[in-house]
């Protein structure tokens, strides 16, 4: 998987069980394997670091943000994070937040968002069961499950697709 845009908001998106967990833990490997300081914002407490570890994580290179389900102390945490600098790719996971508490999320926040990562090296990945960043998102991403893998009673993991659902590239424009 390629690495997502820097200095702009990605969004992976998805239903339960679809393999989002996957792919964000790919793209955590790959940018501590690089030297990437990371940073996850855990909203729910679904983050699992020893799972994060043993897909080849460099721990010590992860600042874990456990928001106690709370979304305003989830928002407040990504926006230091953002603007402290410093970090590869911050997380901010909103995976199972109630839809009454996705709702109240103002769309200034994610302009905001958007701001504080223009013209720097970090990469904002929002993770959640449905899209939420609107036009703030450079890249979106559906994640589709496929089928789940077993052998006997043992579950080995999903096969799953992604989806790309909107690709903004900035072009240059020869005068």
């Amino acid at each position: 998987m390629e690495a997502l845009p820097k200095g702009a908001i990605s969004e992976i998106f998805g239903c339960v069980s679809s393999g989002k967990t996957l792919v964000l833990q790919e793209l955590l490997v790959s940018a501590s394997a690089q030297g990437e300081f990371c940073a996850v914002v855990d909203s729910r407490g679904a983050f699992d670091p020893l799972s994060a570890s043993r897909a080849g994580m460099d721990l010590r290179r992860l600042l874990w943000v456990r928001a106690e389900h709370r979304i305003d102390r989830a928002f407040k945490a990504a926006d230091l994070i953002l603007h402290a600098g410093g970090f590869g790719v911050v997380v901010l996971d909103l995976c199972d937040v109630p839809v009454r508490d996705l709702n109240s999320i103002p769309l200034s926040y994610w302009y905001r968002f958007r701001l504080a990562v223009e013209n720097t090296p970090t990469s904002l990945i929002v993770t959640g069961d449905q899209p939420l960043v609107k036009s703030c998102a450079r890249v979106q991403l559906e994640v589709k499950r496929e089928r789940l893998l077993w052998r006997g009673p043992v579950f080995e993991g999903i096969d799953f697709e992604l989806l790309p659902r909107k690709t903004r590239i900035a072009m240059a424009i020869a005068g």
